[in-house]
């Protein structure tokens, strides 16, 4: 019965946003009024990139309407789409890439106005742009791009008289070894020490370890691939510190205040978060993912597209002309301030040198975070979520955790 409901309302979603392109009234070109629903507020710099885009008065006003976070704004896209009110633009997860396309009719931008799209895309690096491309419509700007990167507190790494020094492409036996060396050295005996290191308890990074054994979540046929012995290898070196008790696994915002209060002495995590590096004064270093011993590097990305959904031709069109902007040498300095990694062709200088390792893992190729498939594959994440918490906590062991994810998420993304 729960399912048919679901059809039934997703079928609804269908109809009442094949009305909306009948029923919406046309906008005057010269007086087109865009509202962006996007997950940052008027004291973000987004607001910035729109303030400035309306200074020069092109005809079209945009307005930035803060929708909360990436799974709240989506879920507004769906009832206001059911409505036959789609967003006129939408800044959207990569990893909801599927259902914007699918579900909420993301707009192939070259079905709008093919030449204006050619122009607006040649202003990002080819490598980006298939991560915006779905089912072969190309959805969006690759707005926002930012991968994890090693934060280290070189207070605490001086203090156990740890080399300065690190590799250009840290590895986890590195990094373990280390771990293991701080907190022989700080456990018990410093005052704000509390664990040696954070991989950070998600569905991102973990992604990173299971790509770098040479596994997949979701290989690139497209089908799940969390039983192969290269995805549980990964797995298991990604909960190896939480199970030998260097990592004390916590949600994102508890492990963000540990840190920067001084009680974790590495930390994998955003590289967004080098626009406010280093944490509570301690002496900051920045390297790279760490790799896993005898594997390539693959590291992955996270990040959001800037979408039209607009059915209107005009308001369309008129979204154009943000795009335009925001794709411009001069939107996307606005934007930079933010400390995400510049996807743009433009020579955009690096916020600060924090943010060299991460800069460093954009050249040397990115992929994107995973892009749940189906219908049901918004709910995918908090799938994958709940497991990766289980195995780390030792709850269930890392093969039958991976077994039981695989079976889980396989029934949801076949729905």
């Amino acid at each position: 019965m729960v399912e048919m409901s679901r059809r039934k309302f997703m079928a609804a979603v269908a109809a009442s946003a094949g009305a909306g392109m009948v029923a919406a009234s046309p906008a005057r070109s010269a007086d087109a009024a865009i509202e962006v629903s996007s997950p940052w507020g008027s004291d973000k710099p987004f607001q910035k990139v729109v303030d400035a885009f309306n200074a020069k008065k092109l005809g079209v006003t945009v307005t930035n309407r803060f929708d909360g976070d990436y799974e709240a704004a989506i879920a507004k896209a769906v009832a206001s789409t059911a409505a036959g009110r789609p967003p006129a633009m939408m800044i959207t997860g990569w990893k909801f890439g599927y259902f914007a396309k699918r579900t909420l009719g993301a707009r192939d931008l070259r079905e709008i106005d093919a030449g204006r799209a050619a122009a607006i895309l040649a202003n990002f690096r080819p490598s980006v742009l298939p991560l915006v491309t779905i089912d072969g419509a190309l959805i969006g700007l690759p707005w926002a791009m930012s991968t994890p990167i090693t934060f280290i507190n070189g207070k605490l790494w001086e203090e156990a008289g740890l080399d300065p020094a690190l590799p250009e492409n840290p590895d986890t036996a590195w990094l373990y070894d280390n771990a293991r060396k701080l907190d022989a050295k700080l456990k018990d005996k410093h005052p704000t020490y509390r664990s040696a290191l954070a991989l950070s308890n998600n569905e991102w990074t973990s992604q990173s370890f299971i790509q770098n054994a040479g596994g997949y979540i979701i290989d690139p046929e497209g089908k799940l691939a969390l039983n192969s012995p290269e995805a549980v290898a990964g797995m298991m070196e990604y909960c190896a510190p939480a199970h030998e008790g260097l990592w004390l696994p916590v949600s994102a915002k508890d492990q963000d205040a540990a840190f920067e209060s001084g009680a974790l002495a590495i930390c994998t995590t955003s590289s967004t978060r080098a626009a406010t590096f280093p944490f509570g004064g301690a002496k900051a270093v920045t390297a790279k993912f760490p790799g896993l011993a005898g594997h390539s590097r693959r590291m992955n990305s996270g990040g959001n597209f800037l979408a039209v959904y607009a059915r209107n031709k005009e308001q369309a069109e008129a979204s154009l002309a943000f795009l335009e902007f925001c794709a411009s040498k001069e939107g996307q300095s606005i934007w930079s301030a933010v400390g995400y990694l510049n996807t743009s062709v433009h020579d955009i200088p690096l916020i600060n040198d924090f943010m060299k390792p991460a800069a460093g893992q954009l050249a040397d190729g990115l992929t994107a975070e995973t892009i749940w498939p189906g219908k049901r594959g918004l709910e995918g994440q908090a799938i994958w979520r709940k497991w990766v918490s289980r195995m780390l906590l030792k709850e269930v062991s890392v093969a039958d955790g991976m077994k039981s994810a695989h079976q889980e998420l396989d029934a949801l993304v076949s729905a």
